[in-house]
């Protein structure tokens, strides 16, 4: 009865405390609601006069800014900055890819970015993600809702890179599971090829990141990186926090060591021991890499995959969510 009463008691502070620090500035921003009765998310629209997000390090589209299950929350607003840079301002299951030809035109000329759109290089200086670029064109973006889904559709036409971008975030009728589908059909002339990264910014329950969280994988894995040792352990398949995560500091493991490129070693589960949230995270292609990065208000283990399209043809590949609650709680 006790930790049931305990429970209780965190999930309604949880959901009490995330109304009380909404952000009624989001609301300006165009976005829908998808259900299926059992899991609610909502999710911001790309638009690029109006949209929320407008940078050029991750993909406009699949924005989630909040997902319910059972009073439990799943993502949200992890910084704290009124102003932070472009390529922070975003939430939720969010994705990244390297430019497909940066490295084949000159400053000056035309780069192209998948979810983003065709993109100008302005010096010789190497890529960086964490820095704003000019949009020449964030492309052509067709929208299909319904009750539980959203179908996002971007082309792309640069004569020799180009293509038609689908992605799909679903909530499976009659399950507590997500998934986020995506295909990419190589329009142009030259072959595509890129390594995507989803970034998985979980903001569970809004609970800070610490003690009371735990992820899981299906193998034993090791590794190096900031907080290692300190803030965090590796044991065997287990990754647990010696303590809470205080203020703006971060870790970052930029390999998990284990993972092979088998689609079975995609099995990840993170779970809030404190308030009972536990969501599963798996998809459908091998990864090339695992990496971990995380703050205070935020944990984020980040698939790798590699994406090579001939042209005329099509790649497709999935993310899948599974949400639910644990059976033990920490008082």
């Amino acid at each position: 009865m006790g930790s049931f009463f305990k429970k209780v008691v965190s999930i309604v502070f949880v959901m009490f405390l995330g109304v009380y620090s909404g952000n009624c500035q989001l609301e300006k921003y165009p976005q829908t609601e998808i259900t299926n009765d059992i899991l609610t998310a909502r999710l911001f629209l790309p638009d690029a006069e109006i949209g929320y997000y407008k940078g050029t390090r991750f993909d406009w589209s699949g924005i989630i800014s909040s997902l319910e299950y059972k009073g439990h929350t799943y993502f949200g607003q992890w910084f704290d900055d009124d102003d932070p840079p472009p390529f922070a301002t975003i939430m939720g299951p969010v994705e990244a890819y390297s430019p497909f030809n940066y490295n084949e035109v000159d400053p000056g000329s035309d780069f192209v970015k998948l979810g983003v759109g065709i993109i100008k290089k302005p010096t010789n200086e190497a890529y960086s993600p964490f820095k704003q670029y000019t949009i020449v064109d964030p492309g052509k973006w067709k929208l299909i809702t319904k009750k539980n889904e959203v179908r996002f559709v971007q082309r792309i036409n640069s004569g020799t890179y180009s293509y038609e971008y689908t992605k799909i975030v679903q909530l499976i009728p009659g399950q507590p599971k997500m998934v986020i589908e995506h295909r990419l059909k190589n329009t142009g002339s030259k072959r595509i090829k890129t390594i995507g990264f989803n970034h998985n910014f979980f903001v569970i329950d809004n609970q800070p990141i610490g003690k009371d969280f735990e992820m899981t994988f299906p193998v034993d894995v090791s590794g190096t990186g900031r907080g290692l040792g300190d803030a965090f352990e590796l044991q065997g398949n287990k990754l647990t926090f010696l303590r809470d995560l205080e203020g703006d500091e971060s870790i970052a493991c930029k390999y998990l060591e284990g993972i092979t490129n088998g689609v079975e070693d995609f099995d990840i589960k993170i779970e809030n021991l404190h308030t009972g949230a536990g969501v599963k995270l798996s998809g459908d292609r091998p990864l090339s890499r695992l990496r971990l990065w995380g703050t205070a208000r935020t944990l984020c283990p980040e698939p790798h995959i590699e994406i090579k399209v001939e042209a005329g043809e099509e790649f497709r590949w999935s993310y899948f969510y599974g949400f639910y609650e644990t059976q033990t709680l920490r008082p």
